[in-house]
């Protein structure tokens, strides 16, 4: 019995990291080729290792890269923030009120988040072609919207479900209404998944590539879809764009390691429930 728990520990750990090989691959090579010469990356056969150098970032610093930086980080707040605007009191209400069509909502939202976003996006295009919204911050913030925000309902209104009514009523009992005891009570105690939530919304909408790609405008597309412009006509800068793949890949590390803890006991909190 020892024996074959052992044998099926070891089964589990070989797959595991058979598949960690697999996924670190892919970054390891792109950690290598940001730091190879310009001649060594395009090389082919390609070469492994090379002269430590830092001339691919240097080709970092034209003003098209930099400001598609900026814009990156100013549709990642946008988006963030106004999903967790409307997302979080949206979550409460599903988890708390009884309505008519409350299922039926519930329903529409998982279904919604199941929906590739090739599905609308075409009708996102002509709607704001036609507001003009095309190439600005507000049309790219509510296109984000749309895909995150019944995935912040859905799991908010976990976390809030899992905090005892309770707790309310007693608030209710001591003078506060529906507001108060939210913003007072339930808020706070739901705060862990909350965060969570907004690391997830924050990790999705600095990585999108597809919506900016076709919503966005010269000034207002993000560093995902302006490292392709290390793609000319007759050669591809490889070394420049891993170099760039690092500078979109290390905020999600770093930011994703910092917050490991609270990241987990968040979903773990929203995934079980009583």
């Amino acid at each position: 019995m020892k024996n074959r728990r052992r044998l099926t520990e070891i089964f589990k750990s070989t797959l595991l990291i058979i598949g960690l090989i697999f996924v670190a691959i892919p970054f390891a090579w792109i950690l290598l080729t940001a730091f190879k010469r310009p001649v060594d990356a395009a090389s082919v056969p390609p070469v492994i290792f090379s002269p430590f150098t830092l001339d691919n970032f240097r080709s970092l610093k034209s003003d098209e890269y930099i400001g598609s930086l900026i814009n990156s980080v100013i549709i990642t707040v946008l988006a963030t923030t106004t999903t967790l605007f409307f997302g979080v009191p949206a979550g409460y209400a599903f988890a708390r009120g009884k309505f008519k069509g409350r299922k039926f909502f519930g329903a529409f939202l998982l279904f919604s988040r199941m929906v590739p976003p090739v599905i609308y996006i075409i009708p996102l295009f002509l709607f704001f072609h036609k507001l003009n919204l095309i190439g600005t911050f507000s049309g790219l913030t509510l296109a984000y919207l749309t895909g995150l925000l019944p995935f912040t309902v859905w799991m908010s209104a976990s976390y809030f479900q899992d905090i005892p009514t309770e707790l309310e009523e007693a608030g209710r009992i001591d003078g506060c209404n529906r507001i108060q005891a939210f913003v007072l009570i339930a808020l706070p105690l739901a705060m862990p998944g909350i965060i969570s939530v907004g690391l997830l919304i924050c990790i999705a909408a600095w990585s999108e590539y597809f919506i900016p790609m076709l919503l966005g405008g010269p000034t207002t597309s993000p560093a995902t879809v302006g490292i392709v412009n290390f793609i000319g006509v007759d050669s591809i800068n490889w070394g420049a764009m891993c170099a760039g793949a690092l500078t979109l890949v290390i905020p999600v590390f770093i930011l994703t390691l910092l917050a490991q803890r609270g990241l987990l006991s968040g979903l773990t909190a929203g995934a079980i429930k009583g």
